[in-house]
């Protein structure tokens, strides 16, 4: 196959070369509401990866991301924990695949494990290019059927507005869930 950034040959949708010069990332913080997100990239800098997340192209990138990036932060984390749980944001499959899910599986070791269907959201609206007020007045209403008493860190892949991130946060502690932080790809403001 070949690299989709330089269209040399390559084992991996991104080359080594182009993962070391286009995948280098910068871990940024953003507080909203009493919750951490962190991200590793600004939006725009790999906006044409992002996008590629509902076509078959998307498996192999988010996958990457997973893999290259998700992971060895969160094993840096859980260094002196004995386990961590990680929830990805409203996991459902569409074209043959839930990026959320893909982040979450590529992350997991034995201290760090992904609980899979356990957030969902009711109302499927798509937030893509829409106003802060579009989301507020149209909140995903999320159900939480997973453990309770846990410590857990949300997965997503962009922030922002947060508004989807927080209502998230919110519907897991009425449930007696403690959300440490969220991790995501890419931060829209950057």
């Amino acid at each position: 196959m070949r690299c989709i950034v330089c269209q040399k040959l390559s084992f991996d949708v991104i080359c080594k070369s182009c993962q070391s010069k286009l995948l280098k990332p910068t871990i940024t913080t953003r507080y909203e509401n009493d919750l951490n997100i962190i991200s590793f990239f600004g939006y725009h800098n790999i906006e044409s990866l992002l996008l590629t997340k509902h076509t078959p192209l998307g498996y192999r990138v988010y996958k990457l991301f997973g893999r290259l990036i998700f992971r060895p932060f969160l094993q840096k984390f859980v260094e002196e924990l004995d386990s961590i749980y990680i929830i990805p944001i409203d996991d459902r499959v569409t074209n043959g695949y839930s990026h959320t899910a893909l982040l979450a599986h590529y992350s997991k070791s034995t201290k760090i494990i992904p609980l899979y269907n356990s957030l969902r959201a009711l109302n499927p609206v798509k937030y893509a290019g829409k106003s802060k007020e579009f989301r507020l007045n149209n909140p995903r209403e999320f159900i939480y059927t997973g453990k309770r008493d846990i410590q857990v860190i949300l997965i997503d892949d962009i922030v922002t507005t947060s508004l989807t991130l927080q209502e998230a946060k919110n519907t897991l502690i009425s449930k007696g869930v403690d959300v440490i932080f969220a991790l995501t790809i890419a931060d829209a403001k950057l």
